[in-house]
């Protein structure tokens, strides 16, 4: 017998952090422009990346699965790291830097919903009871 959610329906929660994810994409995305001085070719090989992986973790995310939440977390604390290491460079444009920061709000409001109830209990499975 095969475990089944601990929820039957997906909570707005979850739906609310995808949505999230996606403004914190989409922002990281537009702040990342400025450090663009290769080729389009290569600003386009990354947009399809940074696409490509939202995607992914936006579907494992709605179908409730543990590792969306487990590599959004560590995608972002790798990113607050870079962006903490880089923080009072000179010459970084402020936009670029506001932008990285709201885009850090959104993932702390994403973070908020994936891993407090009731967005948690998406994530989890019913043990199957032995008699």
């Amino acid at each position: 017998m095969t475990p089944a959610r601990l929820l039957d329906t997906r909570p707005h929660q979850i739906i609310q952090a995808i949505a999230l994810l996606w403004m914190s994409a989409t922002l990281g995305f537009f702040s990342s422009l400025s450090e663009n001085d290769e080729s389009w070719a290569k600003l386009i090989i990354a947009a399809l990346l940074m696409l490509a992986m939202t995607v992914t973790l936006s579907v494992g995310l709605w179908r409730g699965r543990n590792w969306g939440r487990m590599v959004y977390l560590i995608l972002v604390a790798l990113s607050l790291a870079a962006f903490l290491s880089s923080w009072g460079v000179s010459g970084r444009p402020k936009v670029e830097v506001a932008l990285e920061a709201v885009s850090f709000v959104a993932d702390a409001g994403c973070f908020f919903l994936l891993f407090t109830q009731p967005g948690s209990l998406w994530f989890r499975l019913e043990r199957p009871t032995e008699n």
